[in-house]
């Protein structure tokens, strides 16, 4: 496998990715609030809906953490990825935070639960779920295994379903190591993972490329036998030779994964 020919091939591959994303948004009919919850210009996050198929009630919510190696990419440009969540009558929920070097991983994680607390809903909630594409993945993950922060977050429960594409989910896989470890060894969600018994009402599903040079597969790979060590109901579904941003062109009409999404969202028959 030659990951210097995939990391070029996802890098030439980004403008291409971003015009996709602009084309199904330009097709999407929603309405979104901006909720600010700091002074930053970067601590809001958008609450999307749409027009064309109404909320459901009791309602039913999604947070989607955007990608972007926790220092680019911004809400706006990932809400065509809401798509299956409103189709299904979900608010969404994109959440953006201050990036470093300006601040650490700490203050986005921070910054990440000041955004849902912002978005706490005072109507009854059906059903909840959290997502999130490789930084974002890492982040909906590590929120996922703190069923207490989300009541300290003033929301009723913690997310009944985790989607991670392609994330950085074990960090001694992450390069340079020095960065993140022993630096951010509490923020590292495989670690936090052997600490914690993950929620037993959370559904986790993984999505990643084999041939990812971005994000190593083996991230998806240790944290979902780690997720089954701890007994948790968890799925992982690997994309044959795809690479990093194929993990997130699911959001895109037409594409072959989009069922397995839905599937996901709708979970499993009771």
């Amino acid at each position: 496998m030659n990951y210097r020919k995939t990391l070029l091939f996802n890098t030439l591959g980004l403008p291409a990715y971003w015009r996709a994303c602009r084309e199904e948004y330009a097709r999407m009919n929603v309405r979104e609030e901006k909720v600010s919850y700091g002074s930053s210009d970067r601590q809001y996050a958008l609450v999307v809906t749409s027009r064309d198929i109404p909320p459901v009630s009791p309602a039913k919510y999604v947070v989607y953490l955007h990608g972007g190696a926790w220092t680019f990419g911004s809400p706006e440009k990932f809400v065509a990825a809401a798509i299956p969540w409103l189709a299904a009558g979900y608010r969404v929920i994109l959440p953006s935070y201050r990036r470093p070097p300006a601040v650490g991983l700490n203050e986005v994680v921070a910054d990440c639960w000041s955004a849902v607390r912002a978005c706490a809903p005072a109507e009854t909630v059906a059903e909840f779920q959290i997502a999130g594409i490789s930084a974002g993945a890492h982040l909906a993950a590590l929120l996922a295994l703190d069923p207490a922060g989300w009541r300290r977050a003033g929301w009723p429960a913690a997310p009944t379903a985790a989607l991670c594409c392609a994330g950085p989910l074990n960090f001694a896989f992450l390069r340079p190591r020095r960065l993140f470890l022993p630096r951010y060894t509490l923020l590292d969600p495989i670690q936090r993972l052997s600490e914690v018994l993950p929620n037993p009402d959370c559904r986790w599903q993984l999505l990643h490329g084999t041939a990812d040079a971005t994000v190593d597969v083996r991230h998806s790979n240790t944290f979902y036998q780690e997720l089954l060590n701890r007994g948790a109901a968890a799925n992982l579904h690997h994309i044959p030779n795809g690479t990093h941003l194929d993990s997130g062109r699911w959001m895109f009409s037409g594409h072959p994964l989009r069922p397995l999404i839905d599937q996901f969202i709708v979970g499993p028959k009771r």
